[in-house]
């Protein structure tokens, strides 16, 4: 399959370059981290020498430690220009960071790195790094990415596979119609994050009651929900885990950028909640088949997921809003400009257009107001400086 370039993830690692910290690609399992690595590489040929080192290639099995791998960077390291480091799968090298934080001090090197979430989960990258690099976080193809991969053009029904489906990137090579294959794969990519980053990298005994917590996670998706709710629930069941151990697993599933958590955010007095929150897939394919079928996913629940992770890749830091007692799907915020967002399946119904456009009215403030929506009724663009848009169009722009 040709390699597509994902500009935005390349132009942002290119923009970061000379500062003098690590570069370090995050994200999830196959979301497209190496691929996006490898041009890099393409782009960066013509402003310097290229160092690549792709530890996945047995040819490279040599390089075991970091003395190794200084070994292998001084005998391809040239003199007088600039050099790029890029290493995929980094973890391979044993204490890799002792070489990497010597070389990343060095005039005219850049250093950029991907790594496996086993190894590499978002709690330790900041002390592996001693706080010298520079995160980009790589998240599945966008609707946008998905329609150039699958090679279709937007419409209802692109849109609806888009959040059956998802955006990881091999999918595109799987028929729309197989369904039994794309099943398989979503489930070799979770059994992949559930045994080797959160089992085997945290020693966890209770693997039954962690796959049922990511279901459980995964059916409540844009529920507010705590430690110590789960814990009723879960007693509810005749099962008795108490809810430091829940936070701890939750806290795991959040390491492995499987799931994010989304602190509540009081809009009238300007401050986080300290007690319950929402969480979301940061990959919704995932999400839907955790939920035990493909065929009963929740569109609903999706569409909300999939504006969070759109508002996460624009750059926006994602709170649920509160306002006297009412919710606000989302608060992004992005230095000093907010938003707020609704996000409905339909708003023709007269009681979900009052709570969708009442929750937002309640807001004083002049910051914009959106109501997302995937209903083809819908015809208000505005409406007491609310605007409304269509869940393809926020979603390609």
């Amino acid at each position: 399959m040709e390699r597509i370039n994902r500009a935005d993830y390349t132009n942002r690692v290119i923009e970061l370059l000379g500062k003098g910290e690590v570069i370090v690609l995050t994200g999830h399992r196959r979301a497209g981290k190496s691929c996006i690595l490898e041009n890099l590489s393409d782009i960066l040929q013509k402003r310097g020498n290229i160092m690549f080192l792709d530890m996945e290639n047995p040819e490279n099995s040599k390089i075991k430690n970091f003395e190794d791998l200084n070994l292998w960077i001084k005998e391809h390291h040239i003199n007088g220009t600039h050099n790029y480091l890029l290493i995929d799968e980094v973890q391979e090298i044993a204490e890799f960071e002792k070489t990497l934080r010597w070389w990343i001090k060095q005039d005219n090197v850049d250093i950029i790195v991907t790594g496996s979430n086993a190894m590499m989960l978002s709690s330790d990258i900041a002390s592996t790094f001693a706080g010298r690099y520079f995160p980009v976080h790589i998240y599945s193809l966008s609707y946008k990415e998905f329609l150039v991969f699958h090679n279709l053009q937007h419409s209802q029904d692109a849109l609806v596979a888009y959040l059956k489906w998802g955006g990881l990137p091999f999918l595109s090579n799987i028929p729309a119609q197989d369904i039994r294959t794309r099943t398989d794969y979503l489930c070799s990519i979770y059994d992949t994050i559930f045994v080797r980053d959160i089992l085997c990298r945290k020693q966890i005994r209770n693997v039954a009651f962690i796959d049922n917590l990511a279901r459980f996670v995964a059916d409540s998706s844009g529920k507010l929900f705590s430690a110590n709710s789960i814990a009723k629930f879960m007693k509810s069941k005749g099962i008795s885990v108490s809810s430091n151990t829940i936070s701890d697993y939750m806290n795991t599933l959040c390491a492995t950028y499987m799931i994010d958590r989304v602190e509540r955010y009081d809009i009238k007095g300007k401050k986080l909640f300290e007690q319950q929150e929402k969480y979301y897939f940061e990959e919704l394919g995932i999400r839907n088949y955790l939920c035990r079928s493909m065929r009963q996913w929740d569109l609903e629940k999706v569409l909300e997921n999939a504006v969070y992770i759109k508002l996460r890749m624009m750059g926006y830091i994602v709170y649920v809003g509160q306002l006297d007692g009412k919710e606000i799907d989302f608060v992004a915020k992005k230095g000093d400009e907010t938003a707020y967002y609704q996000v409905s399946l339909q708003i023709s119904n007269s009681e979900t257009y009052e709570r969708e456009f009442g929750n937002l009215k309640l807001i004083k403030d002049n910051f914009p107001k959106f109501v997302i929506t995937m209903d083809p009724l819908a015809s208000i663009t505005n409406d007491d400086g609310i605007q409304v848009l269509s869940a393809g169009d926020f979603l390609l722009n």
